[in-house]
C-alpha cells in the first residue's frame, strides 16, 4: 500500500478498503479505546490503591505500637499503682493545715534541745504553686558551730519535709556563731483549693 492508495481511501466506504488499512484502523481505534479506558477507569483506581496501601502501612505500624503497649498493660498498671503509693507517701510528709503550728514547735524544741539561743522565728508570706503552697519561715539562732550543725541535721531528720535555704553565718564577739536561715515547707493544695 502506497501513499496514493491512502489518499484514495473513502471514509464512507470502509468495507472496500484494503485489508491492511482495515487492520491498521482497527488497531488504532483499539489502542485509543484501551488508552482512554485506562486513563478514565484504571489510572484513578491505581492512585486510590496506592493511597490505601499507604494507609494500610500506617495502620499496621500503629497497630504494632498499640499491641506492644497492650502487652505491657499489666506492667503499666502495676507501675501506676506503685507511683500512686509513692506519691501518697510523699504527700504524707507534707504538713497539713493543722500540723504547720506543730512544725514551728518542733523547730523551737530542736533549737532548745541543741543548746541554741532562738533569736527569731517568723512565718513569711505564703507562695502558691500549682500543686502546693510554699510556707517559708525565717529562723535566727545562735550557738557554737557544732550546735548549729546538729540543729540543721535534726531539722533534716524531721518526719515532715523542711528545706533549709539561704544560710547566713556571722561570727559574734563572744565566740558564738549566729545563723539566719530560711526554712521552707510545703503544704499540698488539692486542685479544688488551687483555683
Amino acid at each position: 500500500m502506497n501513499l496514493q492508495e491512502l489518499n484514495d481511501l473513502d471514509l464512507e466506504n470502509i468495507g472496500s478498503w484494503p485489508k491492511l488499512a482495515k487492520v491498521l484502523v482497527i488497531a488504532v481505534v483499539c489502542i485509543l479505546i484501551l488508552g482512554g479506558g485506562y486513563y478514565y477507569l484504571i489510572a484513578d483506581a491505581i492512585t486510590r490503591l496506592d493511597s490505601e496501601r499507604q494507609k494500610e502501612t500506617a495502620l499496621k505500624s500503629q497497630f504494632e505500637i498499640k499491641a506492644a503497649m497492650a502487652s505491657n498493660l499489666l506492667a503499666y498498671r502495676q507501675q501506676l499503682v506503685e507511683l500512686e503509693e509513692m506519691l501518697q507517701a510523699q504527700l504524707k510528709q507534707l504538713p497539713n493545715k493543722n500540723e504547720v503550728a506543730g512544725l514551728l514547735d518542733d523547730i523551737s524544741f530542736i533549737a532548745a534541745d541543741n543548746g541554741l539561743k532562738l533569736n527569731r522565728i517568723n512565718w513569711e508570706a505564703e507562695r502558691k504553686h500549682e500543686f502546693s503552697t510554699e510556707l517559708p519561715m525565717r529562723i535566727e539562732v545562735s550557738g557554737d558551730y557544732h550546735q548549729l550543725g546538729k540543729f540543721t541535721a535534726d531539722i533534716a531528720a524531721l518526719p515532715r519535709i523542711v528545706i533549709l535555704d539561704s544560710f547566713k553565718l556571722t561570727e559574734q564577739t563572744d565566740g558564738e556563731v549566729a545563723m539566719a536561715v530560711l526554712a521552707k515547707t510545703f503544704r499540698y493544695t488539692p486542685k479544688q483549693e488551687a483555683k
